[in-house]
């Protein structure tokens, strides 16, 4: 944490980001970066745009125009011009992506979840992919469980599982999308501190987030979005106790009741 995350060149960089569903602009022209190990949180009200952005950086949602940069794999979406497949895969297996949802096949094991995107993308054999997928289940605390199925578990668990699939595809970048939005509290608090524990070992992330105590305590910068663009970017403590936009202010007000 600190200073020293921030001292490096942007090494995740998304520029001029613009996303509509027919008349509505759910994406505003959003330009962010982060520094290699820095862990960046967005929060804002429902509706803001927050996950449609996520999902335009891992270009799940192809954007209307805007550029993406991992390292030195970019890509370029001018309006009116869909990229290929070809030209998104290189981008997109930089990032890892975690869902609200959890998104596990629930007729496969869990070992199995964490295991057959490596043999299909990254062309792992069954027992490499399997020996990779068993020391990300022990990292998470659920190598007891690698021969439940998802229905087994409970629903921290099957985000825990998520964030060891995710992993296993070896990104260079976390996303998280509302990660703990479907958890109750107590479960929630399984899952945060595994990302906590990712954080602290340098891990570069970009986090949706309602959790106000996650993006105080474990991001490096908060950043602020309000009607699909950023109003208000900082430091956590200066964005959560003194921040200058009146947007961000009611919002704050709302959801810590003050």
């Amino acid at each position: 944490m600190g200073p020293d995350r921030r001292a490096g060149a942007a090494f995740l960089e998304a520029s001029g980001v613009t996303m509509r569903f027919g008349d509505h602009v759910a994406v505003r022209d959003v330009t962010l970066s982060l520094a290699r190990g820095e862990v960046v949180s967005i929060i804002g009200p429902s509706g803001a745009g927050k996950s449609t952005f996520l999902r335009c950086v891992n270009l799940l949602e192809i954007p209307e125009q805007g550029s993406l940069r991992v390292g030195d794999t970019s890509l370029t979406v001018r309006p009116g011009a869909k990229p290929r497949e070809k030209d998104i895969q290189p981008l997109r297996r930089k990032l890892g992506m975690v869902f609200q949802n959890f998104n596990l096949f629930p007729h496969l094991t869990v070992l199995r979840n964490v295991s057959l995107a490596q043999e299909r993308v990254l062309g792992r054999s069954r027992a490499e992919a399997e020996a990779r997928s068993m020391s990300l289940l022990d990292r998470v605390g659920l190598a007891g469980k690698a021969g439940a199925y998802p229905g087994r578990c409970s629903g921290g668990q099957q985000q825990r599982v998520a964030i060891a699939r995710a992993l296993a595809l070896d990104p260079a970048v976390m996303l998280f999308d509302e990660p703990t939005s479907a958890l109750d509290p107590e479960v929630g608090a399984e899952v945060l501190a595994v990302m906590k524990e990712l954080a602290g070992e340098g891990m570069t992330m970009l986090v949706v987030t309602h959790e106000m105590a996650f993006a105080r305590d474990v991001s490096d910068r908060i950043v602020v979005m309000v009607d699909g663009a950023v109003v208000e970017a900082g430091e956590p403590r200066q964005v959560m106790s003194d921040p200058s936009h009146p947007r961000t202010r009611s919002f704050l007000s709302a959801v810590l009741g003050r």
